[in-house]
C-alpha cells in the first residue's frame, strides 16, 4: 500500500475503502482520472470493483467517461458488472453510445455488454448511437 498512500492522501482519501463526496471511492477517482497504475494497485489491494456511489455509478462508469480502454478492460476483468444501470437507468454502453465513442462501444460489446437493454426513455444503446449520429452528422 506504500505506493498508493501518497496518491490516496493527495486525493483526500484516508484509506483504500474511504468515500468522498457523493460516495465516490478511490477506485472511481482513479478511473475518472485515467490512472491505470493506480487502478491496478487499488484492485490488487482489495478495492471493491462492484462498489457504487450515491448516483449508482461504478468505477467502470467513470472509466468510460474518461475513455481509457485499458482501465475499462481491467475493471471488467476485476468483476465490475458491465451491464449495471445507475440511478438514472443508464448502463456504461448507453453512456458511451450516446456520447458517440464508437471504439468504447465496440469494446464494451466485445466484452459482453447487452445492447438490447433499454434506458428509461425506451431507447437501447444502439438506438442512442444511431440518433446521435443522425443528429450531428445530418
Amino acid at each position: 500500500m506504500c505506493a498508493l498512500t501518497p496518491w490516496l492522501a493527495q486525493q483526500d482519501f484516508p484509506g483504500l475503502h474511504a468515500r468522498a463526496i457523493n460516495g465516490d471511492t478511490p477506485l472511481m477517482a482513479a478511473a475518472w482520472r485515467g490512472e491505470y497504475a493506480i487502478v491496478s494497485g487499488l484492485l490488487a489491494r482489495g478495492a471493491d470493483a462492484r462498489a457504487v456511489n450515491d448516483d449508482g455509478n461504478t468505477a467502470l462508469w467513470f472509466a468510460c467517461l474518461h475513455g481509457n480502454p485499458a482501465i475499462i478492460r481491467r475493471l471488467i476483468a476485476a468483476g465490475t458488472p458491465i451491464d449495471h444501470a445507475n440511478d438514472d437507468g443508464m448502463t456504461c454502453l448507453m453512456q458511451v453510445a450516446s456520447s458517440g465513442c464508437q471504439s468504447l462501444r465496440k469494446l464494451l460489446l466485445a466484452h459482453g455488454a447487452l445492447a438490447h437493454l433499454r434506458a428509461p426513455d425506451g431507447r437501447s444503446a444502439l438506438e442512442m448511437d444511431d440518433y446521435r449520429r443522425l443528429k450531428f452528422h445530418a
